[in-house]
């Protein structure tokens, strides 16, 4: 998954609220990066539960700014 400049991740974020409706991001550990880069894990599911999706998105920065996000599914079970 990829979403660059400001209409490109706006449109993956919609894509995936979309599809899950009643599905939230959460964070899971500690963001870290270098330079323009940072690199973070999530997990998506319902409120309450252990997250069944979870990824790990690549960020570009550009003038301190989100340029783009690459995002890599890390665990999807059957069937999502």
């Amino acid at each position: 998954m990829k979403g660059d400049g400001r209409d490109g991740i706006e449109a993956l974020i919609a894509g995936v609220q979309q599809r899950f409706p009643d599905f939230r991001f959460k964070l899971i550990g500690e963001p870290n990066g270098y330079g323009d880069h940072i690199r973070f894990s999530w997990g998506l599911g319902p409120d309450g539960t252990d997250s069944p999706i979870k990824g790990t998105d690549f960020v570009v920065l550009k003038d301190g700014r989100i340029r783009s996000v690459t995002g890599f599914l890390d665990q999807v079970p059957a069937g999502a």
